[in-house]
């Protein structure tokens, strides 16, 4: 069991930490526009522990993740800010997986990604939002924990769709 920093932050893990979020941001969405995104992964999963970064409870980080980078007219997309919040666990030697997924019924191709901790949804805020998964990243990584790294990366079809057309 990982021992998560209590109470407050100092202002210098703070200062840190935010910085550390904005890079993230930064870097990960220049990726995206010139990467594919298994690519992109790929690259997010060699993510080298930081032996000195504070240790956060996830669900803790995916909070601050959505306040950093989400603060007044500026909304991130959930994938970015996912991938932010998935390289930041990794750093702090949490395995983490993304998940992304369609709702219950979908209407068009607009999908949702969200990170998982141990196969429990940590956000960014919103989080899962009932979607169903599509498609699991992360479980190929040698941080992933024994119980996520049994699963395999699944592609699942809404098995509900208009007769008419």
């Amino acid at each position: 069991m990982t021992d998560w920093a209590p109470g407050p932050l100092t202002l210098s893990d703070k200062l840190r930490l935010v910085w550390s979020i904005w890079q993230d941001y930064v870097r990960i969405r220049l990726l995206l526009r010139r990467t594919a995104l298994p690519e992109v992964l790929e690259r997010l999963l060699q993510t080298p522990m930081d032996r000195q970064a504070v240790v956060l409870e996830p669900r803790r980080l995916g909070r601050i993740v959505r306040r950093t980078i989400g603060f007044g007219p500026f909304r991130p997309r959930c994938l970015a800010m996912s991938l932010v919040l998935f390289r930041e666990l990794r750093r702090q030697g949490t395995a983490a997986e993304l998940v992304i997924g369609l709702p219950p019924l979908p209407t068009d191709h607009t999908a949702h990604a969200w990170v998982e901790v141990d196969g429990q949804d940590v956000g960014p805020p919103p989080g899962r939002l009932g979607h169903a998964e599509l498609a699991r990243y992360g479980t190929s990584s040698a941080a992933t924990s024994s119980t996520s790294s049994s699963r395999e990366s699944s592609v699942t079809v809404p098995s509900q769709r208009s007769a008419g057309r």
